[in-house]
């Protein structure tokens, strides 16, 4: 039946269980969602109030299709976040993937890849958005940090989870304190001597940083679980697309080696009456080979180094990586992008570009900083575009 169903969430988070060992989560609302897309014949449509008239195409869809729709809206609630309003609730609940958007379309073609779509959530290929935080420090001198805004942050917003929140004194601030989105990439080695808070600003416009409860870091990490699920249903991320790109990669290295090992060898040619023809000048031999390559060709010209670098060629001008940081990102004169300068940014935003980047033309290279908090994860999400 042409039903059209609308389920409107208040609680993302849900009552807060003090002697639980885990924070609760309530997901029934986004449950009720994944359902309806199992069944594959119904349009399903989830969003929060703050981004529907991003999507009134899809919700025009949905209210023509000739079958069962489901808008799963979440509003936010005045109860639990009583000094914000609703549409900033709502808007963070999305950003913070606690209610995510997403779109299944069952008349789209007959496969995954056409009929859902999640990418009018923020940064959709990464775990976490991160913004730029701007402050000025007790000398009046400006400062810019990259801020990862995640399910913590979301919660923070909320009264009921104060208790899991305690202020650090600003003489007690170390070095062995990390943000939250960065604690949240580290491994639980690096993890071990680290303290993660969050940064909150106060009626005054003083900033101050809040230590976090391992509870809530916990229900942070589920929810980057069911986040990255909800990233291979949407084809970002996937698991078995990284997977295939890995095989596709060792081989097209394998073949470059030989090739290039080929080249180098400076074997001798028999020439037609079965004479060895003279090697040309030893030097050229010896010389570094540059392989050239049709312009738009995977393996276009890559050099080898620890620089990051991108395959200028085949840029689509797609503005992520110049939003991202436009300092460390730059276009040519065809407005097509390339390094600027790798010294402008950290290492994290060149392996997030790669990863945003829908050609995947990014390299990371190698980090220029040894002291930059969760190397190693970096380092392992890089290797995939190295």
């Amino acid at each position: 039946l042409p039903m059209k169903v609308l389920v409107r969430i208040s609680d993302a988070l849900g009552n807060p269980l003090p002697s639980d060992r885990h924070v609760p989560h309530d997901i029934r609302g986004q449950q009720l969602a994944n359902m309806a897309v199992g069944l594959g014949d119904a349009y399903v449509l989830q969003s929060a109030s703050s981004n529907l008239y991003q999507l009134r195409d899809g919700i025009r869809a949905g209210l023509a299709f000739h079958g069962p729709s489901l808008f799963s809206v979440f509003s936010g609630s005045a109860a639990n976040t009583p000094d914000i309003p609703l549409y900033l609730t709502a808007a963070s609940a999305m950003e913070s993937r606690a209610f995510p958007a997403f779109t299944y379309d069952p008349t789209a073609e007959d496969d995954l890849a056409a009929r859902f779509r999640m990418r009018d959530n923020p940064q959709a290929g990464n775990i976490w958005p991160v913004q730029k935080f701007s402050y000025e420090d007790e000398e009046l001198q400006r400062h810019t940090e990259n801020v990862a805004f995640t399910h913590v942050d979301f919660a923070a917003l909320d009264r009921r989870y104060a208790g899991y929140f305690a202020e650090m004194p600003r003489d007690s601030w170390t070095e062995k304190m990390a943000p939250v989105g960065e604690y949240l990439e580290l491994s639980d080695e690096e993890a071990e001597d680290k303290v993660p808070y969050v940064l909150m600003v106060d009626g005054r416009g003083i900033m101050h940083r809040l230590v976090v409860d391992d509870k809530l870091v916990h229900s942070a990490r589920r929810c980057g679980q069911r986040w990255h699920r909800l990233q291979e249903l949407g084809g970002i991320n996937n698991s078995h697309a990284q997977a295939l790109l890995e095989r596709e990669r060792a081989v097209w290295e394998e073949q470059k080696a030989k090739e290039l090992a080929k080249l180098q060898s400076g074997t001798a040619r028999t020439d037609d009456a079965g004479e060895t023809a003279p090697v040309a000048d030893r030097t050229a031999v010896d010389a570094p080979v540059e392989i050239k390559e049709e312009a738009g060709s995977p393996a276009a010209s890559m050099p080898v180094s620890n620089d990051p670098y991108i395959e200028t060629p085949r840029c689509t001008t797609c503005d992520e990586c110049t939003n991202r940081n436009n300092r460390m990102f730059a276009y040519d004169e065809n407005k097509q992008a390339y390094i600027a300068d790798p010294a402008a940014g950290t290492f994290r935003e060149l392996v997030e570009a790669a990863e945003e980047c829908q050609v995947c033309i990014i390299h990371p290279g190698k980090p220029r900083n040894p002291d930059e908090p969760g190397l190693a994860g970096l380092i392992k999400r890089a290797e995939l575009f190295n």
